[in-house]
């Protein structure tokens, strides 16, 4: 028995031993839903309302693959393995393992297109379960798969998935070009640095115009009528010389409206220069 690990998947390779093979095939199809497969190989994908299975069947696993190999660490890995996929192959020994080419493409560097060919079906549903929380449209017609991303987690899940050497018991092999696949990872990179500094910069924003009492949407005039009633109100004056403490506060919060405004009114500035 073979075992491999992926971020996403345990997968098992039973070789010349198809009674193991079938005892497992049979309880998986009488105990999990979401399972895809053919003779010789099956994918059961992790459901919630499945967890109490799941937990016995890796238990299973584990025991047959400590018994046939010896391994305690693995089996250990096996049976703690819950929050992966499961697939199960079946290996003969005049049996070679099928190589499996996948080409694709990215549109308008923003959409990947996968070209399936003749292994739609499974990899349609692998895919939909990799990018579970991604559009991902199927078109059988043409034999394409069409990604379309949310996040740069997106390029994250998709570089490893093009690093992956097996599938479903079969040898893959990516097609595609790789000037294309670094820029669509860098467009994502820079998209992500930008929505980060402009997340800081509302988030500081946010706080400047909370100072002055005013709302995001508040106009540059209603501003400076809040700022001129604050100011006149904390002006450290307005509170006599002879109440130390209310004089060190008065001094403080007449310093932060000030700082407020002044940065208010150089991002109205920007904000004019650029629409100008």
């Amino acid at each position: 028995m073979h075992l491999s690990l992926s971020h996403d998947m345990l997968a098992l390779t039973i070789q010349e031993d198809s009674k193991t093979f079938y005892f497992l095939q049979n309880i998986a199809d009488k105990n999990f839903q979401k399972k895809i497969g053919r003779k010789d190989k099956m994918i059961i994908f992790k459901e919630q309302d499945e967890l109490v299975q799941r937990r016995y069947f890796l238990k299973l696993i584990s025991k047959i693959y400590l018994r046939k190999t010896g391994n305690v660490e693995q089996a250990r890995i096996i049976e703690n393995t819950i929050d992966k996929s499961i697939k199960i192959s079946l290996l003969k020994s005049n049996q070679v393992l099928q190589k499996m080419s996948i080409n694709l493409s990215i549109e308008d560097n923003y959409a990947v297109v996968f070209y399936m060919g003749s292994h739609n079906t499974l990899f349609a549903s692998y895919l939909k379960s990799y990018f579970k929380d991604h559009l991902v449209r199927i078109r059988p017609k043409n034999g394409t798969i069409t990604l379309y991303p949310n996040s740069d987690i997106t390029v994250r899940l998709l570089e490893k998935l093009l690093a992956q050497k097996e599938l479903f018991g079969c040898f893959v092999e990516f097609s595609y070009f790789m000037d294309d696949f670094l820029a669509y990872k860098k467009s994502f990179v820079s998209k992500r640095a930008k929505r980060s500094r402009h997340n800081a910069l509302f988030s500081l924003l946010e706080e400047y115009f909370g100072v002055l009492g005013c709302k995001m949407e508040d106009s540059f005039d209603m501003i400076r009528s809040n700022y001129l009633t604050l100011v006149k109100k904390y002006h450290p004056d307005s509170c006599g010389l002879y109440d130390g403490d209310l004089h060190v506060k008065y001094v403080a919060k007449f310093q932060e409206v000030q700082n407020a405004y002044e940065m208010l009114k150089m991002h109205f500035r920007h904000a004019d220069a650029k629409s100008a």
